[in-house]
């Protein structure tokens, strides 16, 4: 029998945090090795559009290559074009049980949002300034894929207590098997530091909920 490509108690393991604002930090989330090694080694390696934001005019700055995988809950055509493992993932994060478990690890009703899901490429030099999330969105789920992750790269996430990225409460190396969780709110800082020359793509996959009323991304 294939092994359940989430082990979905690494959710039941998380502790909630409440300084500087509601998150948590998953390990081992794949369970399995081996799933784990499938997924990095198969996550997705095209179809990107290149984002990019000035920072310091108004809004946040950043710089990304994005995939959009699952859009108001339902799988885009790229998902036809993952390997197995991927569609498994997709499945499962788009499924009932896992918006029930999410929602109750986060103390926060999901029922009726809309799940978006999108892949995301850190190429050399992208990061995403401070920003807190839309207040549409009710719950952030982000996961990472980079197998290994030298401190010198950068291109890490950071928590923060205020819009100074350097009112760091905390920091989450992108490494496989991490995932973060997010209530956004108005103190729910955070951002992800440039990645250095020389290092390989940061591979993350972003999961939100949004709320009905708003329905947007």
């Amino acid at each position: 029998m294939t092994a359940p490509v989430v082990d979905l108690r690494a959710l039941e393991r998380c502790d909630v945090r409440r300084d500087p604002f509601d998150w948590a930090l998953l390990r081992d989330c794949f369970g399995d090795p081996r799933t784990a090694a499938e997924l990095a080694a198969d996550f997705p390696a095209t179809g990107y559009t290149l984002r990019t934001a000035d920072a310091g005019t108004g809004g946040k700055g950043y710089s990304t290559h994005n995939l959009t995988l699952a859009d108001r809950g339902v799988p885009g055509a790229a998902v036809g074009r993952l390997a197995p493992r991927w569609r498994d993932l997709v499945d499962t994060l788009l499924g009932d049980d896992y918006r029930a478990r999410l929602g109750d690890v986060m103390d926060v009703d999901l029922d009726g949002c809309t799940a978006h899901l999108r892949a995301v490429r850190y190429a050399q030099q992208g990061w995403i300034d401070p920003h807190t999330d839309r207040a549409d969105k009710a719950v952030t789920q982000i996961w990472y894929f980079n197998p290994h992750w030298r401190p010198e790269w950068a291109g890490a996430l950071r928590v923060l207590r205020s819009p100074d990225p350097q009112d760091v409460a905390a920091e989450v190396g992108p490494t496989l098997g991490t995932s973060v969780l997010m209530r956004p709110s108005a103190r729910s800082w955070h951002c992800v530091t440039p990645v250095a020359p020389g290092a390989p793509d940061r591979l993350t996959l972003l999961l939100h909920f949004v709320r009905p009323e708003a329905g947007g991304r």
